[in-house]
């Protein structure tokens, strides 16, 4: 491999390889190659190709040129199409390629990609973790598996912003959907408490008092309070919990997350947490542990 100034490919050519082609090549590669089904289907003239010239992006035909001509591979396909897209490449692939999957998908389907390359080339599993429609190259990467920080070098000093967070493949899209959890829940949650809040007329209120707890303290100081302090007190919370499940039966607004509080602070208390922690802890780790601990027993 080229290493002062490796030769781009990417595998897939959609909205977002558009974007990061444009970026890269404003970032100083030239000569990037892509390939589609749909590209390899385009004819002269054909506006995939125009936007692919627009993004300094060259078409190619088939996967075997694309890997002659290539040292790094991004691979941005729907995340159903990586793992056919590897199988079709691989027979094609050096082991001094650097093949990147970024595409959405499972860790499971990462560990397989994995052992699918084997030694034919150096994995990396990426996980895209935010949009690249509104950051392009500066959308924020998070790469696992031995060869993540060759990736993670090579490709900072042209601007991408890749953090890496595990040793195995998987681990970085096991990160993303973890993360999810959080995200994705938090909207339930949020859109929970706000219907509440507007049934009673206090919308904005709620809002103003919130925000002002989640603005002044930071996220990090956040999650222990919150984790320690339930391991701490989860039995005298589910009456709160329990006094919340009443008012929002009364409006009758919607109630699902409270239940699971309720249900969590139960099994919080079935697990002997407050037994375990009279005090909080001065990290998460002893409670997450506790908790994993006494689910597996279980």
């Amino acid at each position: 491999m080229n290493t002062s100034h490796p030769r781009l490919g990417l595998l897939g050519f959609g909205e977002a390889a558009r974007r990061l082609a444009r970026d890269f090549t404003q970032a100083g590669f030239t000569g990037i190659l892509a390939y589609s089904r749909s590209g390899a289907r385009a004819q002269p003239g054909d506006p995939l190709h125009q936007r692919a010239r627009a993004a300094g992006v060259t078409l190619v035909k088939t996967v075997g040129t694309l890997a002659k001509k290539s040292d790094i591979i991004i691979v941005l396909t729907p995340g159903k199409s990586a793992l056919p897209a590897l199988k079709k490449i691989r027979k094609y692939l050096r082991p001094d390629h650097l093949y990147v999957d970024a595409s959405s998908n499972s860790a499971s389907n990462m560990e397989k990609a994995a052992a699918l390359i084997g030694n034919a080339a150096k994995f990396v599993d990426a996980s895209i973790m935010g949009p690249v429609d509104l950051m392009g190259i500066k959308v924020p990467f998070a790469a696992s598996g031995p060869h993540a920080a060759a990736f993670r070098d090579l490709m900072t000093p042209y601007g991408m912003v890749i953090n890496v967070v595990g040793v195995n493949p998987g681990d970085a899209s096991a990160m993303k959907l973890i993360r999810s959890v959080l995200m994705k829940g938090l909207a339930g949650l949020l859109l929970e408490t706000m219907e509440a809040a507007r049934r009673r007329n206090i919308l904005d209120e709620v809002i103003e008092d919130c925000s002002v707890t989640f603005n002044d303290i930071p996220f990090q100081k956040i999650i222990k309070r919150y984790v320690g302090g339930t391991a701490v007190h989860c039995e005298r919370r589910i009456h709160e919990m329990k006094e919340c499940l009443e008012l929002l039966h009364e409006m009758g607004s919607s109630d699902r997350n409270t239940r699971n509080t309720i249900a969590m602070l139960r099994d919080m208390v079935k697990m002997g947490m407050p037994v375990k922690f009279t005090s909080e802890p001065d990290t998460i780790h002893p409670v997450i542990d506790a908790l994993i601990a006494a689910r597996d027993k279980a």
